[in-house]
């Protein structure tokens, strides 16, 4: 059974209060991802309450290296006021580091540990929206299948600058002193923005951007030579995968933001576009048997409460029926997830 230990406890440790007994509690707390996220926040609280310290983030995961390795570790300089006291705290990193490392090493290599010392992760599943609040109380929504990352440690003081992989709505709160706050993604977009609304989408078939209030700056960085292009209110950039950028101006920005709602907005659009919608919300496969009725398009709102209750809807509409290959108790990997075939009843589409 995962041992349950308090906030108190914790803090005891940063402060070198803990027996012998309560450290190896607190190893085999830390064994737990849940456990390291919650050590994380316990010890940002501790450094605000606290801020005679400050980490050396560095320091700390070439320790963590060195631990692992088993040769010395590298000695920390930094002139202090307070000597015995950052002994203690030296020693306890070191404790942490060597916990963290072991199960870091045990699962994928040192390397992660660089990526989860110093960035938090925030992930939805297939079929999944979820809203949160950064440190600077910017509102990000996230839709299915997104992976946001901020980084852990002086995020709103100097830079705020995430990376995003799927897709999100971005409130950002303005700041006094004007800090820019920088969305990037996969494929080496950069959006720059003060204070405003906006969607990022970046996923295998490329990048979009809408904007819905404020200015934005993109930037492409696969491309030193393209100047950086400003967006207004209404505008929608893409980048597709082959590199190609477009602006429009003045569109229709309710179809891109249905998802919130979780619902799926068409306005002429093709059955193909709609089924690789679906496949991508719903970790799912659709497929169109008819080369004709994927050219098909239809407008409409439909509730995003599963594959099969929007496919229904257009197969009603389409006069087209669904057959499916796998049940979705199935689902293990790509390979191997439910496939939903559409087929005609008649061959003869208008």
């Amino acid at each position: 059974m995962k041992p349950t230990l308090s906030q108190q406890i914790i803090w005891n440790f940063f402060e070198g209060k803990t027996t012998p007994m309560q450290n190896t509690l607190i190893q085999e707390w830390l064994a737990d991802p849940d456990s390291q996220e919650l050590y994380f926040q316990w010890l940002e609280e501790w450094e605000r309450n606290n801020p005679q310290f400050t980490p050396n983030v560095e320091l700390a995961y070439a320790r963590s290296l060195h631990l692992v390795q088993g040769s010395e570790p590298p000695i920390d300089h930094t002139p202090s006021l307070a000597e015995p006291v950052v002994r203690s705290f030296s020693s306890r990193f070191q404790f942490v580091q060597w916990v963290a490392a072991a199960c870091v090493v045990l699962v994928a290599g040192a390397y992660l540990l660089r990526n989860e010392w110093y960035y938090k992760r925030y992930e939805t599943g297939y079929g999944e929206v979820r809203t949160i609040r950064l440190p600077d109380n910017s509102r990000v929504s996230l839709n299915a299948h997104s992976v946001l990352t901020v980084p852990r440690f002086g995020f709103g003081s100097g830079q705020r600058e995430v990376q995003l992989t799927g897709e999100a709505e971005f409130a950002i709160q303005h700041m006094p002193d004007h800090q820019r706050f920088i969305v990037r993604t996969p494929d080496q977009l950069e959006v720059q923005v003060l204070g405003t609304e906006f969607i990022v989408y970046s996923r295998e078939r490329g990048s979009k951007v809408v904007l819905s209030q404020g200015k934005v700056q993109l930037r492409q960085l696969k491309d030193l030579t393209a100047k950086p292009v400003i967006m207004l209110p209404g505008d929608i950039a893409t980048l597709s995968q082959e590199g190609h950028f477009s602006l429009r101006h003045q569109q229709q920005l309710p179809t891109h933001q249905a998802w919130k709602h979780r619902r799926f907005m068409f306005e002429n659009t093709s059955v193909a576009e709609i089924a690789y919608q679906i496949s991508e919300y719903f970790g799912v496969n659709v497929v169109v048997s008819d080369p004709a009725l994927s050219r098909r398009t239809i407008g409409g709102t439909f509730q995003a409460d599963s594959p099969m209750s929007v496919l229904q809807i257009l197969a009603d509409i389409l006069n087209v029926q669904i057959s499916q290959t796998k049940k979705p108790d199935q689902t293990v990997d790509r390979d191997s997830v439910p496939t939903y075939v559409l087929t005609p009843i008649s061959k003869s589409i208008p």
